[in-house]
Parts: structure tokens; sequence; C-alpha cells
């Protein structure tokens, strides 16, 4: 199936990506988004070398996960998009072509939707939750049953969130991207909406006889992660002259 028209989930950690990734594949028509730009980057992979035909590699995602319809998604996070772009500059053998140029002429029709979290305490306090019991979903059993609170931890994260997430605001703005905004406070509480106006952002005619899933995936949030929200808003706060909560 070739693929006509393509759209980026911009998001970072902890925003429910896994979520809209699931609704969307679900739906048959908005491609089989996945993480598909890590590239095993870190410590011990920090270029990302094990894909050395990055242009059969990305005919090899289109192939994959695209739909009958011709929609292909990915979610991308504001860490994986730089190392991203270079890559797909280096497969036209230009690095100094502009950003924007490079991906468009990649991925056909390419639509961007901006996955945000308005609480970053509450984003920040999740993360570390999950780096420290191991559940990044509910799905998944936690290997640590005992998490410890560490304020330098979870400001550290907090700080990485505000980075990362500048990555797209900066993108778009250079470029007068407007992109389609799903905020996650908003998207859980009406999880059928948000993916309507995703689709209907995307223009995706919906077959006959067309239902919306139904989410597989349960917040994590709990007495324990609210109870650190609070605890790490008092201490960042603690020295100011005035406090906000």
């Amino acid at each position: 199936m070739k693929t006509t028209k393509s759209y980026f989930i911009c998001f970072t950690v902890r925003s429910g990506s896994s979520l809209l990734c699931q609704l969307l594949a679900e739906t048959q028509i908005a491609g089989t988004p996945q993480e598909h730009f890590h590239h095993n980057l870190g410590p011990d992979n920090p270029q990302g070398d094990d894909i050395p035909d990055y242009q059969e590699y990305i005919d090899g995602l289109f192939d994959q996960y695209t739909t009958p319809n011709g929609v292909y998604g990915a979610k991308v996070g504001g860490g994986q998009w730089k190392h991203l772009i270079s890559r797909v500059k280096s497969m036209t053998g230009n690095q100094n072509k502009s950003s924007y140029d490079a991906i468009h002429d990649l991925f056909p029709d390419l639509h961007y939707i901006w996955l945000t979290r308005r609480n970053k305490v509450r984003q920040a306090v999740s993360h570390w939750m999950a780096i420290q019991s191991g559940r990044w979903g509910s799905q998944q059993s936690a290997t640590n049953l005992e998490p410890e609170y560490n304020f330098n931890a979870i400001d550290s994260l907090a700080q990485e969130l505000f980075i990362r997430e500048a990555v797209w605001g900066d993108y778009f703005a250079q470029n007068k991207i407007v992109p389609h905004v799903v905020v996650y406070e908003d998207y859980i509480q009406n999880t059928t909406q948000a993916v309507e106006d995703i689709l209907d952002f995307l223009n995706i005619d919906r077959p006959a006889g067309f239902t919306m899933p139904e989410p597989k995936h349960e917040r994590l949030a709990n007495s324990l992660s609210e109870e650190w929200v609070q605890r790490y808003r008092k201490e960042k706060q603690s020295e100011w002259w005035t406090t906000f909560y």
C-alpha cells in the first residue's frame, strides 16, 4: 500500500502517547503509530548506528505500518527529533537542507499532532514513578513495589520536560506550522472525541459501520504519586517570596 498521508505525534514522556497510539491504531484507518525513531539512542549507542540504510528503514516502515487507506503515523519524542532530522538529511547528502524541507520531502502530506501535558509536575512525578517502579503502562507489572521520593530526580525530569517540549514549540514557530494540539488532561476525559478530532484534522474518511475503539490503558496515578506532587511543590517553593499552590 502506497503511503499518501503521514503524521507525527510529537510527544514527551508520560503524556499519554501509548494510549493515543492504541486508539488510533485500532481505528484501522489512521496507520499504526508507534515509536519508530528512537534507534536505541542512549549511552551505549549515542548515534543510533543500528540502521545502516535509512532509506530502506523508512520504506520498510511505510510498508508495514501504513493502513489500506494510505495513512502512516508515528510518535516522535523531542529527544529524538535532532537525530531523525540528521539521518533524513544524510539520505539527501545535503546537511544544509532545511529541517522542514528534508522531513516533508520524505513523509508525504505530513501533519503534526502536538501531544502535551498541562501539569508538568504531575508529568515529572509520573516519569519518576515509572523509572522507580519499572511499570510504564497499566498492562505491565511493577518490578519495584517500594519506589522512593527524590526531589532532585523529579526536579531534573521536570526541567528535561520543558526543554524537550520546547523543541516542538521552536520547530512549529520557525516553520509557521499550526499543529493539532491534544492536551493530556482533556483528552483522557473524552478519548472518543479526541480521536474523532484527530481523524478530522487528518481529513480521514470513516468507512461504513465505523466504530470508535475503547481504551485499554488505565491511568497509573494514585495517592502516593499525588503525595509526591504536593511534596515536590512545597519543597520547590520553600524559598519563594510567594507560593502558588
